[in-house]
């Protein structure tokens, strides 16, 4: 068995009690998640069945969209409702222009301190079993990268519902808590609803209870995304049986425009591989040359033929 899940995971889960329960459907099959979401989140986490587990590294790699509630006015020490309060300020009602001018000020690159309540290791333990034993580690900051923050509404003075677009490791509840702060009264993250990885929407997302009903009905497959699926939409290379061997045994193809794809290549895209029949073969790699011509090389290759 091998695929995607699109899972909606709810609150009050780990992502591995969410791997943990797909195991019980799909007893022997390797099974993992394509990102951690925290235990009081829902939202999107894609499950990764048999030969999908070996693209994991690309599926962290999607960008992320979430909506989110900062509450203003209280901060707490894990950035969100489950955290000691740790500072209190009663915030004023603030012009919309003003929160967005403050927003504004987070997109593009900004630095990041990872929470101690994080699943982030330190010689071998999670970095909340430190804060959970009133121990702080020394954590370097970290560059994300914010596309975008939206106030999608506002309920003045404490909440603001954002919709937030950004890269792996960003922490929402870090972004919540310094915006909070800009802001001039602290905060913290009271909600979080992950809508999107990559292109796993919350839309097309299956609950726990409509695979238990397909399970009953031995129709799980209807609920298996092909091993394809989250790389269609970044032009593809299309390969004959020949050139396929070559790009799996050589490990560098000469890419020819005109022949091999309709995709514009660009130095390090990542690229879905097919054979001439429509097999999906792996992942491959552009890559420019000092002539300024483009090779193929395979990335993760998971068939031969």
């Amino acid at each position: 068995m091998n695929g995607f899940i699109n899972i909606l995971k709810p609150p009050g889960l780990t992502s591995h009690d969410v791997v943990k329960y797909i195991r019980t459907l799909f007893p022997g099959v390797k099974v993992g998640h394509g990102g951690t979401l925290d235990p009081g989140a829902a939202g999107v986490l894609p499950i990764l069945l048999g030969k999908a587990t070996k693209f994991f590294s690309y599926i962290v790699d999607f960008s992320k969209i979430y909506r989110a509630e900062l509450f203003l006015g209280v901060s707490t020490d894990s950035a969100d409702s489950s955290g000691k309060i740790i500072a209190a300020k009663e915030p004023y009602t603030l012009d919309i222009e003003e929160i967005k001018k403050v927003l504004t000020s987070f997109t593009g690159e900004i630095q990041q301190t990872p929470p101690m309540f994080s699943a982030i290791k330190h010689k071998g333990k999670k970095l909340y079993e430190y804060a959970r034993r009133g121990k702080s580690i020394e954590r370097k900051p970290r560059t994300v990268y914010i596309f975008y923050i939206k106030i999608i509404d506002y309920f003045p003075p404490k909440r603001v519902l954002l919709e937030v677009k950004c890269s792996k490791g960003t922490y929402v509840r870090t972004l919540c808590s310094q915006i909070g702060d800009a802001l001039g009264f602290g905060g913290h993250m009271s909600f979080l609803l992950r809508r999107e990885v990559g292109d796993f929407k919350l839309l097309q997302a299956n609950t726990f209870e409509n695979l238990d009903h397909l399970s009953s009905m031995d129709n799980l497959k209807k609920a298996i995304l092909p091993l394809d699926f989250p790389f269609q939409n970044g032009g593809k290379v299309v390969l004959n049986r020949d050139r396929v061997n070559s790009l799996i045994h050589e490990r560098f193809l000469p890419f020819n425009k005109s022949l091999d794809s309709a995709t514009e290549p660009v130095d390090g895209k990542i690229v879905p591989v097919y054979t001439t029949k429509g097999d999906f073969v792996g992942l491959g790699r552009l890559e420019e040359d000092s002539s300024c011509n483009f090779v193929l090389k395979p990335e993760k290759i998971i068939i031969q033929v």
